[in-house]
């Protein structure tokens, strides 16, 4: 299992992150100070179940043996 963790900033110079599992684009995090009143679990935060399903992930590469690997760029 290789996660890939991309970096970046935006136009005004705010963080943001993509992650990728395993060659798929899984989760994408951004600074929310435009909108807050916008972030809702499930549209613009982390969900437990996006969490679970990510554990869900690593339990089944566990099982098959394969290695846990992680890569920022």
């Amino acid at each position: 299992m290789k996660i890939i963790i991309r970096h970046s900033t935006d136009s005004e110079d705010l963080g943001r992150e993509e992650m990728e599992i395993d060659g798929k684009e899984v989760l994408f995090v951004r600074a929310l100070c435009e909108c807050p009143e916008d972030a809702t679990i499930e549209r613009d935060l982390v969900s437990c179940s996006q969490v679970a399903g990510f554990m869900r992930i690593a339990y089944e590469a566990g099982k098959k043996g394969e290695e846990f690997e992680v890569e920022k760029v």
